[in-house]
């Protein structure tokens, strides 16, 4: 009997092995592997500009902002330390120079003004989360994550206020620019002006896509926000879990789910075709039925970890 336990287990391993490695393939919508809660202070109305589909310069990313009035007070998504800081920037880069009104170049520079000279940087912070997983928060005002006293290396909780929104950088007005990534070498993946960097040419199977689409604590099983008009109001995650979940359904290209509960036991036939993602978070365990598969170039991950626990293991 144990030896029996010990092979099955052996093959989950080598199952969720070579799902993780489908994540480095082209064409793989890889799904967070903790939830995160909405990065702003409770109580804000918060509504999604560009989704994970629609964000225009890369997918998997998404551009929110506060609804009815500010500022607006940016927080940690979860428990980690803070890696990268960089807030001593001061100039704000709208797509076109007419944005910036009778503001001087020297605080407003459109994007199609040659005064600019490329020299238009964000301002941004990295986090690193205990799952392997890291936050980026981008368009701080000047100053306004260290005039708070953060420093690189500090491990802060979840819901701890990093700054507050702003327009710093290349952005059409303000708001917060997040993403959810694993890089493939830690801070060594991040470029000096705060991007991912060696992610590898995107029409060829050697593309290694680091970003994750965000799952977050919305009050729904799947947590995956697409564009919202009427908002979400940003809260701690609730520590809610259902009993059990049986998923027994085949995911198209395209679609992403992050999927909890105390005990998930996947149905007969569950399967992750070539261009989705899925990811799925127990309590207890996790249990893969007959006739479960991940297709090439299909991202699937398993994860132990308490319901709504951000950035957990």
């Amino acid at each position: 009997m144990i030896a029996r336990a010990l092979a099955i287990a052996l093959a989950v391993v080598a199952l969720l092995a070579a799902a993780d490695a489908a994540f480095a393939q082209a064409g793989s919508l890889p799904v967070s592997k903790g939830r995160y809660r909405v990065p702003y202070q409770n109580g804000t109305t918060v509504g999604a500009n560009n989704d994970h589909t629609t964000h225009p310069s890369s997918l998997n990313r998404i551009d929110m902002g506060g609804r009815g009035g500010g500022p607006y007070n940016i927080v940690a998504a979860a428990d980690g330390w803070i890696r990268i800081i960089e807030d001593d920037n001061t100039l704000w880069c709208p797509t076109n120079n007419t944005s910036c009104g009778a503001l001087p170049t020297t605080v407003c520079c459109g994007q199609d003004n040659p005064a600019c000279s490329g020299g238009c940087r964000n301002n941004y912070v990295w986090m690193e989360h205990p799952n392997g997983e890291w936050t980026k928060y981008t368009h701080f005002p000047t100053n306004s994550v260290t005039g708070r006293g953060h420093q690189v290396g500090d491990f802060i909780q979840g819901g701890t206020v990093l700054g507050q929104e702003g327009r710093i950088g290349l952005a059409g007005g303000n708001h917060l620019h997040f993403e959810v990534a694993r890089p493939h070498n830690g801070i060594d993946s991040i470029g000096s002006t705060g991007f991912l960097v060696d992610d590898g040419d995107a029409t060829t199977s050697n593309y290694n896509r680091q970003n994750r689409v965000p799952a977050f604590c919305l009050g729904g099983s799947n947590g995956i926000w697409l564009d919202s008009t009427e908002g979400i109001v940003a809260a701690n995650c609730p520590a809610d879990c259902d009993p059990s979940s049986a998923p027994g359904i085949v995911l198209g290209a395209g679609s992403v789910r992050h999927l909890q509960a105390n005990v998930i036991t996947t149905g007969p036939n569950h399967e992750v075709l070539s261009g989705a993602g899925e990811a799925l978070q127990a309590q207890t365990r996790v249990v893969m039925g007959p006739g479960f598969r991940v297709r090439a170039n299909g991202y699937f991950s398993a994860n132990i970890a308490g319901c709504d626990a951000p950035g957990s293991l």
